[in-house]
């Protein structure tokens, strides 16, 4: 690609032409005659962007940092704010799946429902958290992450009313897939604030309390739904609609826009009108230009799709985390009809037996610390120079914690047996769970930075796609194979996976140099 350099203080024409002062950092800005290099920019885009035209970037200059680069002036306190709302929010989302999973008795009496239209309520809802990231995530790398999370959390409050108040099973089954829908941007999107706010040596952390927020939710909705079993089934979704609503205020008020190329955009704004010059773009303002907003969101659904069939890592990553979240999502129908079976457990005893994988997420997060430590000494020892495969360590514990906890609950769900032997099972596949998506979201928001959102939306696809799928046959496989051999089936299902970080981690650099996506800055 043939480029050109224009140096603004080597221009007098330009510095006369000024109606305001020059800050210091835009007299060193270094302004470049180049094609356009977005993905998702059409080729009519590209031969628009003629010879005379300045793409503007942020200056490196630690002094004196450029207004719209709101991110480098962030404090770290408000940083960590904004993340952890962001999570806060994920988490609330993940709660309202799975919250169904104690009301699914009432609204079965009520609607005259069999189990396998009944459990639809979990399925219909992971399945729109499947799709949405699809259109959402897009909308954010066109438009922002700011007024994505407030348009999808928005939509998701206005279909948890069909939710709550729907007066048929299929009002209900509509709005919890569109709140799905809606409310995944916080599954996918969330992840790229996150990207966007720290840098490498620093979003270990944010990312693992992600990771936590997400199978933290899960656990806690049977809890939710147990603990209000005995009063009418709509004060449990009332109660996740004022927490969403919360939310979304606090977004509202409190979230700027984080999003770089976006963030471009309003500086090249600031120089045409400050320097009556027209000829300065950001990229991203060119492809919105030229593409309309329909066709740009359709276009850039490909960009998940893409990562998923044409860059084999992504794949079967997004397949080993899908395996990891189906399987807690089968255990949301396994569980209430195990421990009742086995030990005569109540509805609130059986709500409780979630606390086993709570405790193993929560004691794994809390290694996080450790873990980003290693990570830094690798980097060190590597003379500063960080590779994403550094990020699969905790995949390489995960690998053998999985299927070590489902072996340890397949062969103790017996009668004669405590109840806190399978519990004690499930508690150290919650830490392998944890620690798997530890490793896989790391790896996917180092190794594709600038389309993590892309990434971590097909990573949602997949995976929730399998987990709308393993509850609809879970109580038939755990009532035909016996609990035993169901869960033993489970457990060498994992083991198949373990060698899998061990082969990316040797050939990893490789199959990255074959990505269209991968990130190389």
């Amino acid at each position: 690609m043939c480029k050109q350099n224009y140096v603004m203080e080597n221009d007098q024409d330009l510095k006369n032409s000024l109606a305001l002062p020059i800050p210091s950092q835009e007299k060193n800005l270094v302004l470049e005659r180049t094609e356009s290099d977005l993905s998702t920019t059409s080729q009519s885009t590209q031969n628009n962007i003629s010879a005379g035209k300045y793409k503007v970037e942020f200056s490196d200059i630690a002094l004196d940092k450029d207004p719209e680069d709101i991110v480098s002036r962030l404090s770290s306190l408000h940083k960590w704010y904004i993340a952890l709302l962001v999570i806060l929010s994920a988490m609330v989302i993940t709660i309202i799946s799975s919250c169904w999973t104690f009301l699914s008795p009432q609204i079965s009496e009520k609607f005259h429902l069999k189990h396998e239209v009944s459990v639809l309520g979990i399925s219909c809802y992971v399945w729109g958290l499947a799709f949405g990231p699809l259109f959402l995530s897009p909308i954010s790398e066109m438009y922002g992450r700011r007024i994505t999370f407030i348009f999808s959390l928005s939509m998701s409050i206005v279909w948890q009313c069909l939710t709550t108040w729907a007066s048929n099973i299929e009002g209900m089954l509509f709005g919890r897939f569109l709140a799905g829908f809606f409310g995944s941007a916080f599954l996918s999107v969330a992840g790229g604030t996150i990207s966007d706010l720290f840098n490498k040596n620093e979003v270990g952390v944010p990312m693992a309390l992600f990771t936590t927020a997400g199978f933290l939710g899960p656990s806690i909705g049977p809890l939710l739904s147990g603990a209000m079993y005995h009063i009418n089934y709509k004060w449990t979704f009332i109660v996740l609609l004022i927490t969403s609503g919360v939310c979304l205020i606090l977004v509202v008020l409190t979230v700027p826009e984080t999003y770089k190329p976006v963030l471009l955009i309003n500086k090249a704004k600031r120089l045409r009108s400050t320097t009556g010059d027209s000829n300065y773009y950001a990229p991203l303002e060119n492809t919105r230009s030229s593409i309309p907003f329909w066709k740009a969101i359709l276009f850039s659904i490909r960009r998940p799709f893409g990562l998923l069939f044409f860059d084999p890592m992504m794949g079967v990553l997004c397949f080993y985390s899908g395996f990891e979240l189906a399987i807690i999502y089968l255990f949301f129908v396994a569980f209430p009809y195990v421990y009742p079976l086995l030990w005569n457990f109540n509805v609130m005893e059986t709500a409780c037996s979630y606390i086993g994988m709570m405790v193993g997420i929560i004691l794994s997060a809390i290694t996080s610390l450790y873990v980003q430590k290693r990570y830094l000494e690798k980097v060190k020892k590597n003379n500063g120079i960080s590779i994403p495969e550094m990020r699969f360590e905790p995949l390489y514990i995960g690998a053998f914690l999985s299927p070590i906890g489902l072996m340890i609950f397949a062969w103790t769900c017996y009668s004669n047996v405590h109840w806190i032997a399978p519990i004690i099972g499930s508690t150290i596949f919650g830490m392998g769970v944890f620690y798997v998506f530890a490793g896989i979201f790391n790896y996917t928001v180092d190794a594709y930075r600038t389309y993590a959102a892309s990434g971590l939306a097909c990573n949602t696809f997949v995976r929730c796609i399998l987990g709308g799928i393993f509850p609809l046959f879970g109580l038939q496989m755990f009532e035909g194979m016996t609990v035993n051999w169901a869960g033993f089936l489970l457990a060498m299902l994992a083991i198949c996976l373990i060698p899998v970080p061990f082969l990316f981690d040797h050939y990893g650099a490789y199959l990255r140099s074959k990505s269209r996506y991968a990130y190389d800055g």
